[in-house]
């Protein structure tokens, strides 16, 4: 599910490097992303967002155990978790036709570096990310009080151009008021657990006021 192809000049440069082959390549994959990225597959891309989560967290567990039920809520069920998952993306943005457009750039490119664009990333702090979630969840006004408490509420914060820096995170009772059972979010490499009631997932609550990043090997 990683949508940004960052195309290196020194590469393009490489007197080894196939620019036939790259925007074949790229063509294929941006064909395989508008297709990943439709209707009928939000519930792979729901429970995409539950793995990379709990293998940020440094979980070990079988990709079976992440389930999506027949009816939701919850979109995802993993061990005692009902995760709830939302998006966010960056205002005004439509992914399935920014991915439409830049298969018709790829496919009317004659050179890879058609396909080039500035690359200006901003850092982007946990506290300002608990301040998005906030702001998204102020909007959900469709789930009773009494669903919110089973629930656990998974954001998914899909940013152009933004890079996870580290810092202090808001105060688990500024979450507490909304009542989710808990709230986190996956970004990038880091997976945050914003608040976590007595009841949530014990995977959950030990994590409850962290940003945890993964580690690899």
């Amino acid at each position: 599910m990683d949508e940004h192809t960052i195309i290196n000049n020194d590469d393009l440069d490489n007197g080894e490097f196939n620019g036939g082959r790259f925007l074949e390549d790229r063509r294929s994959d941006l064909r395989a992303s508008i297709e990943y990225f439709s209707n009928k597959n939000k519930a792979e891309r729901e429970r995409w967002v539950c793995i990379n989560f709990m293998e940020n967290l440094g979980i070990n567990f079988d990709e079976t155990e992440v389930i999506s039920p027949d009816d939701d809520p919850p979109d995802v069920i993993f061990r005692e978790a009902r995760f709830e998952i939302k998006e966010i993306l960056d205002p005004g943005r439509r992914r399935h036709a920014e991915f439409k457009e830049e298969l018709d750039r790829a496919l009317h490119a004659t050179d890879p570096k058609d396909l080039l664009r500035p690359y200006t990333p901003k850092d982007m702090t946990p506290l300002q990310v608990g301040d998005l979630i906030l702001s998204e969840i102020q909007g959900l006004k469709n789930y009773a009080p009494s669903a919110r408490r089973n629930l656990d509420l998974l954001f998914y914060v899909d940013l152009i151009e933004h890079l996870l820096k580290d810092g202090p995170m808001l105060a688990d009772l500024t979450f507490s008021a909304f009542e989710w059972r808990s709230i986190a979010a996956l970004f990038g490499w880091g997976s945050f657990v914003f608040y976590a009631a007595d009841d949530a997932p014990a995977i959950l609550r030990e994590h409850a006021g962290n940003l945890i990043r993964r580690k690899f090997a």
